[in-house]
């Protein structure tokens, strides 16, 4: 969130696409337990806060890809001044093959011993 108070100050139109399903993937492939359960955060409305009224932001939240395509033709368009956060939501249990593959060869590396010095 420093980062995007830095784009605002620099009047930076660019466009974030914070991808969130509501957990850590990754770690949950590493190795499971209730501390991959993380509380959500408005991530939209950090953004309106780090605004504050000084320069120009657009948020929006989408959770289907007839969302996605009217926030992006959105930013593209109309908002295309902005500062732009898009959230995505996506199921938690949605990760691509190359993730679970990724968490699988992290979780391997984790589980052996360190090597000697």
């Amino acid at each position: 969130m420093q980062d995007v108070s830095t784009m605002i100050r620099c009047e930076l139109n660019s466009i974030i696409f914070l991808i969130n399903n509501g957990e850590y993937t990754t770690e949950a492939q590493i190795h499971d337990g209730p501390s991959n359960v993380i509380k959500n955060w408005n991530y939209t409305a950090l953004v309106e806060a780090i605004h504050n009224g000084e320069g120009k932001c657009w948020t929006t939240r989408v959770k289907c890809e007839e969302e996605l395509k009217e926030a992006i033709k959105t930013v593209m368009g109309e908002k295309k001044d902005c500062l732009s956060l898009i959230e995505v939501i996506v199921h938690k249990d949605d990760p691509s093959k190359e993730l679970l593959g990724w968490g699988l060869r992290l979780s391997v590396a984790n589980s052996r011993p360190p090597k000697s010095q």
